[in-house]
């Protein structure tokens, strides 16, 4: 690329004094001196070689290799002003796109609410699938702005901050005849048979509610595992509003942990020093997520 001999203020003068008609009128369009305006199109005409103006008319006219470059430099102030206007832009433009993780269980209608809402306030919701384990991770690098987990139970340190949001309610889900005694299921029951686990790790206070079985199968894909429970192949604890019992031959199974255990809250996640845009997103979201369960 060749090297760049000319300033935007030479071309923006050089512009000015070709449609102004002269330097007076041209340095008041750009609210400089005369002086300054001349001196710069003088600047250009020495970098350049040869002259942009006949200065023995009045107004001025442009010689023929003035009427050509005039041209070029519209262009080119064009091309700057659109340039200036997206850089100005740019920083709203960042802070109204925002990324949310979630997991598995994270009620969709409440996703898709959330996103309207969002949307109607011209802000992009980024929504990214993942285990708490790797949101936290991407919430300390910056790689996501919040989360919306199953609470844990245990402090979540100084590195973020958190808000209740809802609760999921939970149940056993197994495939018609899976558990041969009648309801309610023994633990034992539980215990013994294979159990189907949407998660690849699970935090501990998590794993003392949710995994009942030393027979563990991990499947990370619903749809999967849904299907998986048509087949027989295990039970699982999973989200009512998921609606499990829809699939083909698929029941809810009544056991001996009632509904001990089997509602758990919903937070929202962050990092400290959050502006007051995220606080307002966090306060709709528990608006929306209230709205969800009420239904």
């Amino acid at each position: 690329m060749a090297q760049i001999r000319f300033s935007l203020a030479q071309i923006e003068a050089f512009t000015s004094v070709c449609e102004a008609g002269n330097l007076t009128q041209a340095a008041k369009r750009l609210r400089k001196d005369r002086t300054t305006v001349s001196e710069l199109i003088e600047y250009l005409e020495l970098d350049l070689g040869y002259a942009l103006f006949d200065r023995s008319t009045r107004p001025l006219q442009l010689t023929a290799a003035g009427q050509r470059l005039y041209r070029q430099a519209r262009l080119f102030l064009q091309e700057a002003e659109a340039f200036n206007l997206l850089a100005e832009q740019i920083p709203q433009q960042v802070s109204q796109q925002l990324t949310l993780c979630y997991d598995p269980f994270t009620p969709r209608p409440f996703l898709v609410e959330l996103t309207q809402a969002l949307h109607q306030q011209g802000i992009r919701l980024d929504l990214l699938m993942m285990e708490r384990a790797d949101a936290e991770l991407a919430l300390e690098k910056g790689n996501a702005d919040m989360g919306i987990y199953q609470a844990v139970n245990r402090s979540i340190s100084e590195k973020f901050k958190w808000r209740a949001v809802g609760a999921i309610e939970f149940a056993a889900y197994a495939r018609e005849g899976f558990f041969p005694t009648s309801t309610p299921v023994p633990l034992l029951s539980l215990a013994s048979s294979m159990q189907l686990m949407p998660f690849r790790h699970l935090p501990d206070p998590m794993a003392k509610r949710l995994q009942i079985s030393d027979h563990i199968q991990i499947v990370n894909e619903l749809a999967l595992l849904q299907s998986l429970l048509a087949l027989g192949q295990g039970w699982a604890f999973l989200p009512t509003h998921l609606q499990p019992q829809q699939s083909p031959q698929v029941v809810q199974w009544d056991t001996e942990l009632g509904q001990r255990g089997l509602l758990h809250p919903m937070v929202a996640l962050w990092k400290p020093g959050a502006g007051a845009e995220l606080l307002n997103i966090v306060e709709q979201m528990q608006q929306i997520y209230g709205r969800y369960e009420s239904e």
